[in-house]
């Protein structure tokens, strides 16, 4: 092939003049230009080969990334926030419960190191720690401003007794009764309630009473049938409660209150509760619902004459707000409403039967959530709101609650825990 650009080269023995070799030089390039143009130009034209990775593991440039291509986003105003799936770190962190304040901690840790502190005996500081050593037993038995832990309180029970704390035969007593560290062993709180009866009676007579009361929780004729009107029948045990109350145990006065309510003699009930309630928070409360239930009996309420009068009782049994629930009795009521004249007793009727259940009848499920639906004049939802926590009738946590410092009371609702 012959080359498009053949090499200048002078003959031999040919001489070029001084200033031809200045000429020639720009005149081989200028020549060398025109002539690789139009060959570069077809080069270029070529297709260009797509670029393989190197097989002998050589430097290897990639290609220019593309940009890509703009996100598509919703129509409207770019203010709405991103909805943000679950788990993720924009998710609002778990609550837990505050601990104790840094005060009610170095009290605590001052009254642990009383307890814990070598003391000569019969000084007035080993009395103090059989005192502080009794006191961290009840905070423990009954979780007040520490966690609740029955084996802790067991020990600090069994210190105090050591130190010569008097009411330390009562811990001892009610955790062999209610099972502190192992099973409940009822039996073997005598000997701890007979070492009691000279430090506080009541107290003995009452955890006598629950030492037979889980030893022989029914009485013998249990199942023997009587009639309805007859009193509830006591186990042979029941006078321990009643020398118990008449002794001044508050606990068994409470205890007594609830038996009469179950034999539905409230005024006795309530006579019993507030004989106890300056020294039982549970039989304070259960005298504050008791007789707020017996001045809604009393003042039952003359009959309803407006169509907001039928309304509002038929939200009450529709909620149990007072009244045990009644669903029968709210539909009855709603109904009387709506032909009254109100337009919210008519929205909820329409809401009730909009979805009965599978058979055809009232859902009970539906009415339940209906209940917590607070309805406008008109008729229309406004809010949902929260059904109204029944109040029970309770006891205090142990019959020991009472002997815990009134300045180491939480203020917690009282009842078992």
């Amino acid at each position: 092939m012959t080359p498009l650009l053949r090499p200048f080269a002078p003959r031999a023995g040919a001489a070029l003049p001084p200033g031809g070799r200045r000429l020639a030089l720009p005149a081989v390039l200028l020549l060398a230009c025109t002539l690789l143009a139009p060959a570069q130009a077809r080069i270029e034209a070529l297709p260009q080969p797509a670029i393989q990775p190197s097989q002998g593991g050589g430097d290897f440039t990639p290609p220019a990334v593309q940009p890509a291509a703009p996100l598509i986003e919703p129509s409207g105003s770019s203010s709405v926030p991103r909805i943000q799936p679950s788990g993720q770190p924009q998710a609002e962190p778990l609550r837990l419960p505050q601990p104790e304040d840094e005060a009610t901690l170095a009290q605590l840790r001052r009254l642990r190191a009383t307890a814990l502190a070598p003391a000569r005996k019969g000084s007035a500081a080993e009395k103090a720690a059989a005192r502080s050593a009794w006191v961290l037993g009840l905070l423990y038995l009954h979780g007040e401003r520490v966690p609740l832990d029955r084996t802790q309180a067991r020990y600090w029970f069994e210190r105090a007794r050591a130190l010569g704390e008097p009411y330390a035969s009562a811990g001892l007593a009610w955790c062999e009764i209610d099972g502190c560290v192992g099973p409940p062993q009822p039996a073997a709180a005598r000997p701890w309630i007979a070492q009691l009866r000279a430090v506080d009676a009541p107290l003995a007579l009452l955890l006598e009473w629950w030492a037979q009361e889980r030893l022989a929780p029914l009485p013998p004729s249990a199942a023997a049938p009587r009639a309805p009107d007859a009193p509830p029948q006591e186990n042979g045990h029941a006078a321990l409660l009643q020398r118990a109350a008449q002794a001044g145990s508050a606990q068994a006065l409470n205890e007594l209150g609830l038996r009469q309510i179950a034999a539905a003699r409230l005024p006795d009930a309530l006579a019993q509760f507030r004989a106890a309630a300056p020294r039982s928070p549970a039989a304070a409360s259960n005298a504050r619902l008791l007789a707020s239930r017996m001045e809604q009996t009393i003042s039952a309420q003359p009959a309803p004459h407006t169509a907001d009068e039928w309304l509002a009782q038929a939200r009450r049994y529709h909620r149990g707000d007072g009244v045990p629930s009644n669903y029968t009795e709210a539909i009855r009521l709603y109904q009387i409403a709506a032909a009254s004249g109100s337009r919210p007793a008519k929205r909820m009727l329409e809401l009730i039967y909009s979805r009965p259940a599978p058979d055809g009848t009232i859902d009970v499920a539906w009415m339940r959530q209906l209940s917590t639906m607070e309805l406008s004049p008109e008729g229309s939802v406004l809010t949902l709101q929260p059904p109204p926590t029944p109040q029970l009738f309770v006891r205090d946590p142990t019959p020991l609650y009472a002997l815990i410092p009134q300045e180491w009371r939480s203020g917690r609702p009282v009842g078992p825990r």
